[in-house]
């Protein structure tokens, strides 16, 4: 262990332990440049942790930074290059593909396929896209821009949670309030069709902004390359 290793949290030992035995497994790299990362990456996990940021705030998990070294596949366009609306938007399908699939899994193991279970088709649609717009807001306002010349103060984090939290509670109470007759709960068959046809929609779009390779969820992969990116840059 060296002296900036064992200056290091217990987190972010561990966290180095992992990255170290992920690197030791592959023959991708020389020993030398396994090294040099492994250095390069304690001393910015030093000078993150003295300003209070952790190994899973900088870099996601050990497995996602060790995929920046074997497999560097890199997105052309950065987080902020894409508009909100196709942000909020992946991310709203991607919660109507998993509410629609969970439902659709449910039904199929239940006492008949023809059973009504889950939510209204229409408050599921509009909980998404709700879930979507939120979570797109406050990861634009946590990840910063680096062409933005006169950034605007920050909230903070705490308190950004605490309103996503609240808007989040709010909009899941009012949508479930919608009248049946207008948002009717799916068969197994319709559960089965809005999720194809979310999922049809989904790489739609995604072909639409010209993203590939961007993960099931694209603002979780932008957001992680923004916090690699940003770490490099403050080295």
């Amino acid at each position: 262990m060296t002296q900036v290793d064992s200056q290091l949290s217990k987190k972010n030992q561990d966290f180095i332990f992992r990255f170290k035995k992920g690197l030791a497994e592959t023959d991708k790299l020389s020993n030398e440049r396994k090294e040099e990362i492994v250095q390069t990456i304690s001393k910015k996990l030093y000078v993150g942790q003295k300003a209070g940021k952790t190994a899973a705030q900088m870099y996601g998990s050990p497995a996602q930074l060790l995929q920046e070294y074997l497999n560097p596949r890199r997105l052309a366009k950065k987080f902020h290059d894409y508009s909100f609306t196709f942000l909020a938007t992946d991310t709203a399908l991607v919660l109507v593909m998993f509410l629609s699939g969970v439902f659709a899994i449910t039904m199929s193991f239940g006492k008949s396929s023809s059973e009504s279970q889950g939510i209204g088709v229409v408050s599921r649609l509009l909980l998404s896209f709700w879930g979507g717009a939120i979570y797109t807001l406050a990861m634009q306002r946590l990840v910063p821009n680096p062409k933005d010349k006169h950034p605007k103060k920050k909230m903070p984090t705490w308190l950004l949670l605490i309103v996503v939290a609240i808007l989040w509670v709010a909009g899941f109470t009012a949508f479930m309030f919608i009248p049946t007759v207008v948002n009717p709960i799916l068969p197994l068959f319709g559960n089965v069709l809005v999720l194809a046809l979310a999922w049809l929609a989904y790489l739609l779009n995604r072909k639409h902004a010209g993203l590939e390779h961007g993960g099931i969820l694209a603002i979780s992969k932008l957001s992680q390359q923004a916090r690699v990116d940003e770490a490099n840059q403050k080295e």
